[in-house]
């Protein structure tokens, strides 16, 4: 990352470019660039396809004179998907996989923290059975990495969790709790 520069504005194609803009301007590398990281969203693309004219110094040297011309081609050069992004993608594909399973838990742990009287509850539990209580998150869908750490917090205490789920608060025969 070469510079953090708020946007205070819309996150609109041509606000994010202006805003890149001011960076490489500040760095005084506007000749040099030739690749920005970007995910793919609408308003990444159109800020690369807003740049890519005032970036075009360092790829016009890499590119024959023709191809120069061609949009497609140039923004290919110029335009990188963010590989958190593409990681994040393949994380969640993988992660269908075990949907039913972390529907389970997600739906324990939000049915646990719904209720200040359950989150107390649950304290005391631990602290009866001499295991220092914890608050568990639920993952989310734009940090690929949530979904491990919920698990991480969560394993450790499964058996605790589990016997105090199914003590105080058992399961009806349609899947819904008490």
């Amino acid at each position: 990352m070469l510079g953090l520069r708020p946007i205070e504005v819309a996150h609109t194609g041509r606000n994010i470019a202006d805003r890149v803009h001011m960076v490489v301007d500040d760095f005084g590398i506007s000749d040099k660039i030739f690749s920005i990281v970007l995910d793919n969203a609408s308003a990444n693309k159109t800020a690369v396809s807003v740049l890519k004219p005032v970036f075009s110094a360092y790829i016009g040297h890499l590119l024959p004179v023709e191809v120069r011309e061609e949009d497609e081609l140039a923004s290919i050069f110029l335009h990188k998907r963010c590989n958190c992004h593409i990681v994040n993608l393949i994380v969640k594909s993988g992660l269908k996989r075990l949907k039913n399973y972390l529907d389970d838990f997600r739906t324990a742990i939000t049915f646990l923290n719904a209720s200040n009287q359950r989150i107390a509850a649950f304290k005391s539990f631990c602290l009866s059975l001499g295991v220092p209580p914890r608050k568990f998150g639920v993952d989310m869908d734009v940090r690929w990495n949530s979904t491990y750490l919920m698990l991480k917090h969560l394993v450790p205490y499964r058996s605790t969790f589990s016997v105090f789920i199914q003590t105080n608060h058992p399961v009806q025969r349609d899947g819904s709790f008490f």
